[in-house]
């Protein structure tokens, strides 16, 4: 593969499992573009790419479209997450949370979430919102990630965005919650696991 239309590590999941030789240059190339286009241009490309029976690119924009969940990005937001992802591949996951937290804080909402999760590992659902007390949890839960996409992007495959820093039970009558390992040891480095009030 030239160097030219060589993927750069935000693009990689996209073509995971397909051979490359396989793959147009052409094609190649658009989906290296993928990541730096906005929701409404990658839609437009997977109509196009069906209209000319181009599954794989098809496909890729799927992939592409999964991993941003509901976030919609323009075209400078998305350009803005693929350089982020660039920065921080091939860092491990306690790095990028740690880099994550530090450029984008916690807001008030967050640090308690995450403060109440390291101090009650399983905390069901229930239990946290009732210390949360207020609006939708669930949102406050997947802004952990949401906020910080980019970081977080390359560490995304068919997951809950969110579940790169919890671990969800969801076997008991209401989900329970856990922090992973090394979010614990990157909040805890951070200062945001002192105990809330």
């Amino acid at each position: 593969m030239s160097a030219r239309h060589r993927r750069s590590p935000s693009q990689e999941h996209l073509t995971e499992g397909v051979p490359v030789d396989v793959i147009s240059p052409n094609v190649n190339a658009a989906i290296a573009r993928l990541p730096r286009q906005s929701n409404a241009s990658v839609e437009q490309v997977m109509a196009n790419a069906h209209r000319q029976g181009l599954e794989a690119l098809a496909d890729a924009c799927r992939e592409e479209l999964h991993v941003r969940g509901s976030l919609t990005l323009d075209a400078s937001g998305a350009v803005q997450a693929a350089k982020i992802s660039d920065r921080v591949a091939g860092k491990v996951l306690r790095e990028v949370i740690r880099i994550a937290f530090e450029e984008v804080p916690a807001k008030a909402e967050e640090r308690l979430i995450i403060s109440w999760l390291a101090q009650h590992p399983g905390m069901s659902y229930q239990e946290l919102y009732g210390v949360y007390g207020k609006g939708d949890l669930s949102l406050v839960i997947g802004h952990l990630v949401y906020y910080r996409f980019g970081y977080f992007r390359p560490m995304l495959k068919g997951k809950t965005q969110s579940d790169v820093l919890i671990e969800r039970d969801s076997t008991a009558p209401s989900v329970r919650y856990t922090l992973r390992p090394d979010a614990i040891a990157a909040f805890a480095a951070l200062g945001l696991l002192e105990p809330s009030r």
